[in-house]
């Protein structure tokens, strides 16, 4: 088995405890806030901290993957992560609580655009969109296990761990839970550090080239490795200054922020929607949210087939947009739809739907940063994650704002017609027009003229 496929299995892992420890904190909040007595104006606060650090950190992160190794700075993500997620269990008043969600924004926030950098050094131009695709869902397994792990570990671990002497009047082991976990994800940033590399190694005999594009937009092989190139890496300012002249990171990035402002809703808003409009009970509603993140979860594992198979077949160009641009004016027909549907479970068949082709689309995301990106891989997408967290952050604020002044069916609204221009701005991409062309060392021009 190439050994590049372990570099992707071993990625896709820390993704998953990536959204396990992301979203258990959500499914243990009620808990958390009686026993550590806080109000729901605190509570609201420290879920929504969490989204402001992870947005401003995606690029100076981003960054330092770029200019230091992916697998340096997702080593250290991930333990920071899973030192905060253990920390969290022995949190015991609000400030505690807002200082660790702070701080997980900012563990958590180099995570994806180091692993897209590895994946761009490991992977051929034909196989990024499928090895991305693999990652992220492994992301989304994570969520979508977290909430039955989580409840599962809390009711099983009575009266292991701090809770023992710290208290939970709740009755619930919230605190034992956390530990675990990032007892867990040091395991998994152990493993990646002793059997992950930055890049193929550069003997002939297990060397895999990397690819580059030249001026025509087409791709072709170059030695990877020590010695491949001599330009140092970039720094900071430097790749800041890259992402903001190009044309293409704008678009990436307004793509990104419509995107999220309208799927957030599914994770933040959809609960209350059904609770309002259909009158639901709880167990119920937990039910149908997970059957729509679920169905998402199948977009992730076509996704990557369906943008490596367009690029192959449309070229480097349209076989990036035209994914990212049919899946998104898809999203948007979907919201604008659900008004007009009679019962619930219909909503949750076309709010799945959307679901499924945000997830497919993600694939063409990743692999566009990785085409473009260059050496600043890690900066590029950490700019797309940065403007979409940003997106997701306004989106409860912004659709419960629409929801109280005109009702529910203007949400939707909202929601599609960011969507629409989210797609727009996926049509306009360019996958041959990289952030910085990158060059060859003098010895290897001259050799191949």
């Amino acid at each position: 088995m190439p050994y590049r496929y372990v570099i992707v299995g071993i990625t896709a892992v820390a993704a998953l405890w990536l959204y396990i420890d992301r979203v258990c904190f959500s499914t243990l909040a009620d808990p958390i806030q009686k026993d550590v007595g806080i109000t729901d104006e605190q509570k609201s606060y420290m879920l929504g901290a969490f989204f402001f650090t992870y947005a401003l950190f995606q690029i100076p992160i981003g960054a330092m993957a770029d200019r230091f190794g992916a697998r340096a700075v997702l080593t250290v993500s991930i333990a920071g992560w899973s030192l905060v997620t253990a920390a969290t269990g022995l949190a015991d008043s609000f400030a505690a609580l807002l200082a660790i969600r702070l701080m997980l924004g900012v563990t958590e926030s180099g995570a994806y655009p180091a692993a897209a950098g590895l994946i761009k050094n490991w992977a051929k131009p034909s196989e990024r969109g499928r090895f991305s695709s693999i990652v992220a869902l492994g992301g989304r397994i994570g969520g979508f296990l977290a909430p039955l792990l989580t409840a599962w570990l809390a009711v099983n671990l009575a009266g292991i761990g701090p809770s023992a002497w710290i208290g939970n009047v709740s009755g619930v082991n919230w605190r034992g839970v956390l530990l675990l976990y990032g007892l867990c994800g040091l395991a998994v940033a152990v493993l990646l550090w002793l059997m992950v590399r930055d890049r193929p190694p550069s003997l002939p005999a297990v060397s895999e080239p990397v690819a580059v594009p030249d001026t025509a937009g087409e791709w072709h092989a170059m030695p990877s490795g020590p010695g491949a190139s001599t330009q140092a890496p970039p720094t900071f300012v430097q790749s800041l200054g890259s992402l903001i002249r190009s044309r293409n990171m704008w678009f990436f990035g307004a793509l990104q922020f419509g995107v999220n402002l309208g799927w957030a809703f599914l994770v933040t808003l959809f609960p209350s929607y059904l609770k309002e409009v259909f009158g639901l009970p709880l167990e119920q509603i937990g039910l149908m949210q997970t059957v729509v993140l679920g169905i998402g979860c199948l977009g992730m594992i076509t996704g990557g087939v369906v943008t490596d198979m367009l690029r192959k077949k449309l070229g480097p160009k349209l076989g990036r947009s035209v994914p990212i641009g049919i899946a998104l004016g898809g999203c948007a027909c979907a919201l604008f739809l659900v008004p007009v549907l009679p019962s619930a479970w219909l909503v949750v068949i076309v709010l799945g739907m959307m679901a499924f082709l945000v997830d497919m689309h993600n694939p063409s995301i990743w692999s566009f940063a990785q085409d473009v990106g260059g050496k600043n891989v890690g900066a590029a997408l950490g700019f797309g994650n940065m403007w979409g967290n940003l997106g997701a952050a306004l989106s409860p604020v912004l659709l419960m704002a629409v929801k109280n002044a005109v009702g529910w069916d203007v949400v939707f609204v909202v929601g599609g017609t960011a969507f629409a221009v989210a797609a727009a701005c996926g049509l306009m991409l360019d996958a041959t027009k990289p952030i910085e062309p990158e060059t060859r060392n003098e010895p290897e021009a001259r050799a191949t003229g």
